[in-house]
């Protein structure tokens, strides 16, 4: 027998489709919409401070930072979620009573120190490697990438994701200048502009990931750190190729359907790529890709991660953690 749903209070930077939309924000929103697509009450607090009041987007109350003490008093949760390195969320947490809290923990963060969670979800298992002291419950669960956000016919240009040299705008550049025939897209990273501008390189706002795949034919991926491949996949469920540095995480996402280089090596970035302007190579490429990407289960990675959820308010109320204390001023 099912049992009722959950009272549920997610702390997040930010909520909602017109939030930026980074690969964490966007991977809460949808384990949200499967926790309220599953029949449990969520509330949201952000912790940016933004203007505007309470608001209702798709049956989740948002409440920005200055309302925290009347969202959970509104909400009196059973489970609290939050992401590690939100400064404004430890002290919520501590306000809002025994409730069990999971974290979700989305990078590799200098601070390893994730505290005591009832739970923290990791997205690959060298993501949780990284914080080899938590000894807590855990979760390493791939994120839910769903297919009808990202699916698009590919376009033409070689895409990087990300204007800054952690995710290879460096790298880019430097591939560019070899094949001034071929044309690049790269996605601004907020803040940050990439460096010399090529002629044949395009830099564009972030934007709905479908114009951006519309317009990609190979995605880059050289990047310094990645906790999990998710670009990568987004773009495999196009029959997007994959070129990738060989990072633990990113090879949990993309498995054998990738191809792996050296950062360092430009050389054989641009030959690859000059390999995949042969229509048999692209094809074959194209198919692992696609092959790869419609194997990974959204609806059984929100199916899982409900089932966790759940699993801690059982375990909450086992040891007894309800109710809440009267919370102080957040400043």
């Amino acid at each position: 027998m099912q049992s009722r749903g959950m009272r549920v209070l997610v702390i997040l930077p930010v909520y909602g489709q017109g939030a930026l939309p980074t690969g964490a924000f966007v991977t809460s929103y949808e384990y949200v919409r499967g926790l309220v697509a599953a029949g449990h009450t969520v509330d949201v607090v952000t912790t940016i401070k933004e203007p505007g009041d309470v608001r209702l987007e798709a049956g989740v109350r948002v409440w920005p930072l200055r309302y925290w003490r009347r969202a959970v008093q509104a909400s009196q949760p059973e489970l609290l979620i939050s992401h590690h390195g939100d400064r404004k969320a430890p002290r919520i947490v501590a306000q809002s009573g025994r409730v069990p809290h999971l974290l979700m923990v989305h990078g590799m963060a200098e601070d390893r120190d994730l505290g005591r969670p009832a739970m923290a979800w990791f997205p690959s298992q060298a993501c949780r490697d990284h914080y080899p002291a938590y000894r807590g419950r855990t979760l390493v669960l791939p994120p839910p990438i769903d297919p009808g956000r990202y699916q698009v016919t590919p376009g033409s240009m070689v895409t990087l994701n990300g204007s800054t040299a952690a995710k290879g705008a460096d790298v880019l550049a430097e591939v560019a200048a070899r094949l001034p025939e071929t044309r690049f897209l790269v996605v601004r990273a907020a803040g940050h502009e990439p460096g010399p501008q090529l002629p044949n390189v395009t830099v564009v706002d972030r934007a709905d990931p479908r114009t951006v795949y519309a317009r990609t034919r190979v995605l880059l991926m050289p990047s310094t750190t990645e906790s999990y491949g998710r670009a990568g996949v987004e773009a495999m469920l196009s029959g997007i190729p994959v070129l990738a540095a060989p990072l633990p995480g990113i090879r949990e996402a993309l498995g054998a359907a990738a191809t792996y280089i050296p950062r360092s090596d430009t050389a054989r970035w641009a030959g690859e790529l000059r390999r995949l302007t042969d229509p048999a190579a692209y094809t074959d490429a194209s198919v692992r890709a696609r092959d790869h990407a419609e194997r990974l289960d959204y609806g059984a990675n929100l199916a899982e991660f409900e089932a966790a959820c759940r699993s801690l308010r059982l375990s909450g109320r086992r040891s007894g953690r309800a109710g809440t204390r009267g919370p102080e001023v957040l400043r």
